[in-house]
Protein backbone atom coordinates (compact mmCIF):
# COMPACT_ATOMS: atom_id res chain seq x y z
CA UNK A 1 0.00 0.00 0.00
CA UNK A 2 1.40 3.35 -1.04
CA UNK A 3 1.36 6.25 1.34
CA UNK A 4 0.97 9.66 -0.26
CA UNK A 5 3.21 12.45 0.90
CA UNK A 6 2.40 16.07 0.14
CA UNK A 7 5.17 18.63 -0.13
CA UNK A 8 4.45 22.24 0.68
CA UNK A 9 6.08 25.11 -1.22
CA UNK A 10 8.38 25.50 1.82
CA UNK A 11 9.78 21.97 1.53
CA UNK A 12 7.82 20.52 4.46
CA UNK A 13 6.22 17.14 3.93
CA UNK A 14 2.99 15.79 5.32
CA UNK A 15 1.61 12.26 5.28
CA UNK A 16 -1.89 12.59 3.83
CA UNK A 17 -2.72 8.91 4.12
CA UNK A 18 -3.24 6.14 1.63
CA UNK A 19 -5.83 8.08 -0.37
CA UNK A 20 -6.58 11.77 -0.41
CA UNK A 21 -10.23 12.60 0.31
CA UNK A 22 -12.44 12.76 -2.76
CA UNK A 23 -14.48 15.84 -3.58
CA UNK A 24 -17.57 13.91 -2.47
CA UNK A 25 -15.88 13.16 0.87
CA UNK A 26 -14.90 16.80 1.31
CA UNK A 27 -18.45 18.00 0.57
CA UNK A 28 -19.91 15.44 2.98
CA UNK A 29 -17.52 16.62 5.71
CA UNK A 30 -18.54 20.26 5.17
CA UNK A 31 -22.23 19.32 5.30
CA UNK A 32 -21.82 17.20 8.43
CA UNK A 33 -19.85 19.95 10.14
CA UNK A 34 -22.54 22.50 9.34
CA UNK A 35 -20.29 24.65 7.14
CA UNK A 36 -22.51 23.92 4.13
CA UNK A 37 -26.19 22.99 3.98
CA UNK A 38 -26.96 19.33 3.26
CA UNK A 39 -28.36 19.41 -0.26
CA UNK A 40 -30.55 16.95 -2.11
CA UNK A 41 -28.59 15.21 -4.85
CA UNK A 42 -31.34 13.03 -6.29
CA UNK A 43 -31.67 12.57 -10.05
CA UNK A 44 -35.04 14.35 -9.95
CA UNK A 45 -34.76 17.82 -11.50
CA UNK A 46 -37.25 19.36 -9.09
CA UNK A 47 -36.12 17.51 -5.97
CA UNK A 48 -38.26 17.04 -2.86
CA UNK A 49 -40.88 19.67 -2.00
CA UNK A 50 -43.04 18.09 0.73
CA UNK A 51 -45.24 21.15 1.26
CA UNK A 52 -45.62 21.88 -2.50
CA UNK A 53 -44.68 25.55 -2.12
CA UNK A 54 -42.35 25.50 -5.14
CA UNK A 55 -39.13 25.56 -3.11
CA UNK A 56 -36.99 22.48 -2.67
CA UNK A 57 -37.06 21.36 0.97
CA UNK A 58 -33.30 21.57 1.52
CA UNK A 59 -33.13 25.11 0.17
CA UNK A 60 -36.17 26.13 2.20
CA UNK A 61 -34.52 24.77 5.36
CA UNK A 62 -31.35 26.73 4.58
CA UNK A 63 -33.31 29.96 4.03
CA UNK A 64 -35.14 29.52 7.33
CA UNK A 65 -31.83 28.89 9.12
CA UNK A 66 -30.63 32.40 8.23
CA UNK A 67 -31.10 35.19 10.74
CA UNK A 68 -33.32 37.44 8.63
CA UNK A 69 -36.52 39.40 9.07
CA UNK A 70 -39.80 37.84 7.93
CA UNK A 71 -39.96 40.02 4.81
CA UNK A 72 -36.37 39.15 3.89
CA UNK A 73 -37.09 35.44 4.35
CA UNK A 74 -40.16 35.80 2.12
CA UNK A 75 -38.06 37.60 -0.52
CA UNK A 76 -35.54 34.76 -0.55
CA UNK A 77 -38.31 32.18 -0.73
CA UNK A 78 -39.72 34.05 -3.72
CA UNK A 79 -36.28 34.01 -5.34
CA UNK A 80 -35.86 30.28 -4.64
CA UNK A 81 -39.29 29.58 -6.13
CA UNK A 82 -38.49 31.62 -9.26
CA UNK A 83 -35.11 29.93 -9.63
CA UNK A 84 -36.67 26.50 -9.16
CA UNK A 85 -39.14 27.25 -11.98
CA UNK A 86 -36.22 27.54 -14.40
CA UNK A 87 -35.57 23.82 -13.94
CA UNK A 88 -39.11 22.66 -14.64
CA UNK A 89 -40.41 25.14 -17.24
CA UNK A 90 -41.12 23.77 -20.70
CA UNK A 91 -38.24 24.87 -22.89
CA UNK A 92 -40.52 24.76 -25.95
CA UNK A 93 -43.13 27.12 -24.49
CA UNK A 94 -42.01 30.71 -25.16
CA UNK A 95 -44.80 32.16 -22.98
CA UNK A 96 -43.82 29.93 -20.04
CA UNK A 97 -40.16 30.88 -20.52
CA UNK A 98 -41.15 34.55 -20.52
CA UNK A 99 -43.15 34.11 -17.29
CA UNK A 100 -40.18 32.35 -15.68
CA UNK A 101 -37.93 35.27 -16.63
CA UNK A 102 -40.45 37.75 -15.31
CA UNK A 103 -40.61 35.78 -12.06
CA UNK A 104 -36.84 36.10 -11.66
CA UNK A 105 -37.05 39.85 -12.35
CA UNK A 106 -39.89 40.25 -9.83
CA UNK A 107 -37.94 38.33 -7.16
CA UNK A 108 -34.91 40.54 -7.77
CA UNK A 109 -37.04 43.68 -7.43
CA UNK A 110 -38.56 42.29 -4.23
CA UNK A 111 -35.07 41.59 -2.85
CA UNK A 112 -34.08 45.16 -3.65
CA UNK A 113 -37.05 46.42 -1.61
CA UNK A 114 -36.53 44.13 1.39
CA UNK A 115 -32.75 44.25 1.90
CA UNK A 116 -31.15 47.58 2.91
CA UNK A 117 -28.09 46.58 0.89
CA UNK A 118 -29.00 44.94 -2.41
CA UNK A 119 -25.59 43.26 -2.46
CA UNK A 120 -26.66 41.21 0.60
CA UNK A 121 -29.70 39.92 -1.31
CA UNK A 122 -27.63 39.37 -4.43
CA UNK A 123 -25.10 37.19 -2.58
CA UNK A 124 -27.85 35.08 -1.03
CA UNK A 125 -29.67 34.80 -4.38
CA UNK A 126 -26.40 33.63 -5.94
CA UNK A 127 -26.15 30.94 -3.28
CA UNK A 128 -29.73 29.88 -4.02
CA UNK A 129 -28.89 29.68 -7.71
CA UNK A 130 -25.84 27.49 -6.99
CA UNK A 131 -27.77 25.25 -4.58
CA UNK A 132 -30.64 24.90 -7.06
CA UNK A 133 -28.27 23.72 -9.81
CA UNK A 134 -26.31 21.43 -7.49
CA UNK A 135 -26.25 18.29 -9.65
CA UNK A 136 -25.05 17.70 -13.17
CA UNK A 137 -28.63 17.22 -14.42
CA UNK A 138 -29.88 20.39 -12.69
CA UNK A 139 -26.92 22.45 -13.88
CA UNK A 140 -27.40 21.25 -17.45
CA UNK A 141 -31.11 22.04 -17.31
CA UNK A 142 -30.40 25.51 -15.91
CA UNK A 143 -28.00 26.13 -18.80
CA UNK A 144 -30.68 24.89 -21.23
CA UNK A 145 -33.14 27.35 -19.69
CA UNK A 146 -30.66 30.19 -20.13
CA UNK A 147 -29.98 29.14 -23.73
CA UNK A 148 -33.74 29.05 -24.42
CA UNK A 149 -34.06 32.58 -22.95
CA UNK A 150 -31.07 33.89 -24.90
CA UNK A 151 -32.04 36.85 -27.04
CA UNK A 152 -35.27 37.49 -25.14
CA UNK A 153 -35.92 40.48 -22.92
CA UNK A 154 -37.84 41.17 -19.75
CA UNK A 155 -38.88 44.61 -18.59
CA UNK A 156 -37.59 45.51 -15.18
CA UNK A 157 -40.62 45.66 -12.91
CA UNK A 158 -41.54 48.70 -10.84
CA UNK A 159 -43.11 48.90 -7.42
CA UNK A 160 -43.71 46.16 -4.91
CA UNK A 161 -43.29 42.81 -6.66
CA UNK A 162 -43.12 40.77 -3.46
CA UNK A 163 -45.47 37.81 -3.29
CA UNK A 164 -47.83 37.76 -0.29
Amino acid sequence: MAVLIAMSPFGCTEDIGAHPPTLRDQIAALEQGGANPKLDRSADLAGPDANSNGVRDDIEAWIHSLKLSDVQTKALMQDARATQRTLVVSLDDKDALQRAGEGLAASSQCGMLQFPEYSDFSKLAGQIEAMTANTRQRAERYMQYNKARSGSSTTSPNGDTCEP
